[in-house]
């Protein structure tokens, strides 16, 4: 989602200019429970706002590209409000010599010399004449000066803006140069790692699963997938159970979690812990690992996004 108009992200999620990945990752999540809409009831309406406007600080903030273009803006913000600075001071120096030159149009010739030795003994007083005793300067010479400076002001802005361009563009060389040799590596190590699913379950009317109950539901099943390696010993922790189904290194086992048990057991419900080699081999179907990073929490119930800030079971 874009960024709105105007909105400045780092305020959104209580951040300063110069944050790191990981403390934007951090400061989303606390938004993402403070926000969820789930916890704010009596206030649904605001906290979807709040909760949609987090999501689009995040990906702004997480996005290097936008991020470094944001402090680019910010500094020539800051120039032009440099600039603006001055033209007020020139505009000031051109009305003060515009009625200067008013002044002495309308002066007869004693009041006119005394006037230019007022503004002398003035100037001098003030300090307003050059240090090295020369003469002000005259409109053209400041006009010249003026354009001299502004030359220089639209220089400065452009090297500002090459320089961070080339910075961004090496950046994300290297980032894609280092996400290329990542993409082999992992490939190379998840064909030798063996898909393991995870099967959460709750007892219900003192019905339960045994390890033994596991493995022959996902045997008889999903044998066309290949063979089973290993099952894990049931975690129990009051009424909920899990446990995990491992197959062996290779095996194509896409299915097994839709598995839902037998009845009148309790319900199954499964996920992958290790995909299956699969998911690595069609590109044009990738599947996008749970990287931690925060740019799934939108989808998460209350609970989910509770229990995996918290460490919950």
């Amino acid at each position: 989602m874009p960024l709105k108009p105007g909105s400045n992200p780092y305020k959104i999620l209580d951040l300063e200019k110069g944050c790191t990945e990981k403390e934007i990752q951090k400061a989303y999540r606390a938004q993402c429970l403070k926000w969820h809409p789930d916890k704010n009831l009596n206030n649904k309406e605001e906290a979807e706002k709040k909760f949609i406007e987090a999501k689009e600080a995040f990906d702004f903030l997480y996005d290097k590209e936008k991020r470094v273009s944001l402090i680019t803006m910010h500094c020539i913000n800051l120039l032009f409000c440099f600039q603006a600075e001055y033209d007020k001071g020139e505009e000031r120096i051109r009305v003060a010599q515009e009625n200067y030159n008013k002044r002495m149009a309308q002066a007869d010739g004693e009041r006119k010399r005394l006037i230019e030795e007022l503004e002398k003994r003035e100037n001098e007083v003030n300090g307003k004449r050059p240090a090295d005793g020369s003469a002000p300067m005259t409109s053209a010479q400041q006009a010249k000066k003026k354009k001299t400076e502004q030359r220089n002001f639209k220089e400065e802005i452009e090297a500002i803006r090459r320089q961070l361009e080339k910075e961004v563009n090496e950046e994300v060389q290297q980032k894609n140069a280092l996400m290329k040799t990542e993409r082999e590596k992992h490939q190379k190590n998840r064909e030798k790692t063996m898909p393991q699913l995870l099967v959460k379950w709750k007892i219900s009317e003192g019905l339960d699963y045994s390890e033994d109950d596991i493995r022959s539901i996902f045997s008889n099943i999903f044998f066309q997938f290949g063979p089973i390696s290993n099952i894990s010993s049931v975690i129990r922790k009051k009424d909920k159970r899990k446990g995990i189904v491992e197959f062996e290194a290779g095996t194509n086992a896409w299915g097994a979690e839709l598995e839902t048990g037998n009845s009148p057991m309790p319900e199954l419900t499964a996920e992958w812990i290790q995909p299956p080699v699969d998911t690595i081999k069609k590109a044009e179907n990738p599947v996008k690992p749970n990287t931690g990073n925060g740019s799934n929490l939108e989808h998460m119930s209350l609970e989910d996004l509770e229990a995996q800030i918290m460490g919950g079971f």
